[in-house]
């Protein structure tokens, strides 16, 4: 069973194997894989308690109306989008996110579908770049901006919000507000805290977060390159090795080259 060490912790990998399940199954439960990625990140969550978390705030956000149930969520309960500190890791793990009540736009995200689901509402993601919104799936004319406080947006608002995020440098396009299927929004959360941990080199957690990522479609190649690199940072030279040389297999030209010196380097290191 593959191990990874967290924080000088050995973490039992049982929740990326879940994961790796639920994206198989397709169109899993959102809030399952949040919480694997959780696990991997807070070693001590107790999974079961956190759906239990999660139906408790489902409860209290039991509503007659959607904008009611957003109004209970995001003002009576106070979660917010955590604009004083958006690059903390925290930000990304559901369970840190129900606990303080604060979050980026696609873990609030998360968190809204699970607890509309919960309470008879159908919210699915929609991938803006650069910023993560819901739709809802009955009113589809109506998005929802979960870091401004559950903020109702029409289509000429999320336009103008796209905008407002790239400074007008960017071209818009219709098909940016189109739903996004429930392995892209896990592998957008992983992107996230790929781009932290890459930031501040901290390879323990990074190299889970890119052998979760591994897990999801349409991750660019070179990641699998970081990830062997990041194996032989830590010590694990037999994987790296294993590694580079199924990458040299599907390689072309001097690629191929690269990766069996990569790989003849990583089991030269195993003695």
């Amino acid at each position: 069973m593959l191990i990874a060490r967290v924080d000088s912790l050995t973490v039992d990998w049982e929740p990326a194997e879940k994961f790796g399940q639920l994206l198989g199954r397709g169109d899993f439960a959102l809030h399952e894989g949040a919480l694997c990625i959780a696990a991997l990140g807070s070693p001590e969550m107790d999974f079961a308690a956190e759906v239990g978390r999660l139906d408790a705030l489902a409860d209290q956000c039991d509503r007659p109306s959607r904008d009611q149930m957003l109004h209970t969520l995001f003002s009576d309960l106070g979660f917010h989008g955590n604009r004083a500190d958006y690059y903390d890791p925290r930000n990304s793990f559901l369970n840190e996110v129900m606990r303080r009540r604060t979050g980026i736009p696609i873990s609030l995200g998360v968190l809204t579908i699970a607890i509309g689901q919960r309470t008879g509402y159908e919210f699915e993601g929609i991938g803006l770049p650069g910023h993560f919104l819901l739709r809802d799936r009955n009113d589809p004319e109506v998005f929802i901006d979960v870091f401004a406080g559950g903020a109702l947006l029409d289509a000429q608002g999320c336009e103008e919000l796209f905008h407002q995020i790239t400074g007008g440098n960017k071209g818009f396009h219709p098909a940016f507000l189109a739903p996004v299927e429930h392995s892209s929004i896990m592998e957008r959360m992983l992107g996230n805290l790929r781009a932290i941990y890459a930031q501040s080199k901290d390879y323990a957690n990074l190299e889970w977060v890119l052998e979760l990522r591994m897990m999801c479609p349409a991750v660019p190649a070179d990641e699998a390159k970081q990830l062997g690199l990041i194996n032989m940072e830590r010590g694990r030279f037999d994987e790296a090795a294993r590694r580079f040389e199924a990458l040299a297999q599907t390689a072309e030209n001097d690629d191929e080259e690269q990766f069996q010196r990569l790989a003849t380097l990583a089991r030269a290191r195993m003695n």
